[in-house]
């Protein structure tokens, strides 16, 4: 007795097909996040990298910012930060604009801070919308507040210093009150001794 089993090698491919097709599927997706997670890793990076540049800026430049019956030769070492300086407000906004970046090399603290600024507009995204910059925070602090950001403190006697610098990725990486397609702004924060 002989049975006919036509079709069934191609039923075989046709599985084949499939669990072939979904597994490169799958890859693909995996691709795609690993992709954009190490987008993520390197705005963070380059975040981190900024803000240590900021401060040492700041450092070359110190006694911009302490009174001068506050830092040595009057004071034994620099304490009590001013609340605002030519660098930043009082509320905590950083004044400085990419625009002040000489062509030739920077001498004065705002000359450093413009062309901090510019590397800022250049290697974080969307750094230069109003929405994010509004995020960017530079004071005397010594406490954070329930959402992160540095509390400035007008009053503060020490010499601790608060970064944040901000930025804008298009998934929802950082807000998860957001819809997962709406664009939202991570921040990294650091505080320091000056």
């Amino acid at each position: 007795m002989k049975r006919k089993n036509q079709g069934f090698s191609l039923l075989e491919v046709l599985i084949t097909v499939i669990v072939t097709t979904v597994g490169i599927l799958s890859m693909v997706v995996l691709q795609t996040k690993a992709i954009q997670y190490t987008q993520e890793a390197v705005n963070r990076d380059d975040a981190a990298s900024l803000a240590n540049d900021l401060i040492e800026i700041m450092r070359a430049h110190k006694d911009e910012f302490y009174e001068e019956k506050n830092r040595p030769p009057a004071s034994y070492s620099y304490n009590k930060i001013k609340a605002s300086s030519d660098l930043y407000s009082s509320s905590g906004a950083i004044q400085a604009t990419a625009q002040s970046c000489p062509d030739s090399q920077p001498q004065t603290l705002m000359e450093h801070a413009g062309c901090w600024m510019r590397k800022v507009e250049n290697r974080l995204p969307k750094s230069t919308d109003s929405s994010v910059r509004g995020k960017f925070v530079l004071c005397p602090s010594f406490a954070l507040d329930g959402d992160s950001k540095p509390v400035c403190a007008t009053g503060y006697e020490g010499s601790t210093i608060a970064v944040q610098l901000a930025w804008e990725v298009r998934d929802n990486a950082c807000d998860a009150t957001k819809d997962a397609n709406e664009p939202s702004i991570c921040t990294y924060t650091t505080r320091v001794e000056l």
